[in-house]
């Protein structure tokens, strides 16, 4: 059983961490334009792939620390789906990890 203190640290961890990609992802553009040479072109696809690589990334973080906030608001943060325990060191490395190792 996770101490409060423990959960609240995470809890704040959880938020700041949700609003720092919340910001990054609102800077990030799915294209690119870099111009109309065929080499700039090409470079162009490539930036999108990356940047959409990276969108959809946060989105996943972002719906698994809604997930962990909402575990923390009805009392089972700290277990997967399957009610298995998540360590507390995974959880201070990782706050919104859904798996118990």
């Amino acid at each position: 059983m996770l101490q409060q203190s423990f959960i609240d640290e995470m809890k704040q961890k959880l938020l700041a961490e949700k609003q720092k990609l919340s910001q990054d992802l609102a800077g990030l553009s799915p294209h690119t334009e870099m111009g109309d040479d065929y080499d700039e072109n090409a470079e162009e696809i490539n930036v999108d792939e990356v940047n959409q690589d990276m969108i959809a990334a946060m989105r996943v973080d972002l719906q698994k620390i809604d997930k962990a906030l909402a575990k923390i608001k009805d009392g089972t943060y700290g277990t997967d789906d399957e009610g298995k325990e998540i360590s507390e060191d995974r959880l201070r490395a990782l706050p919104w990890a859904d798996k118990a190792l």
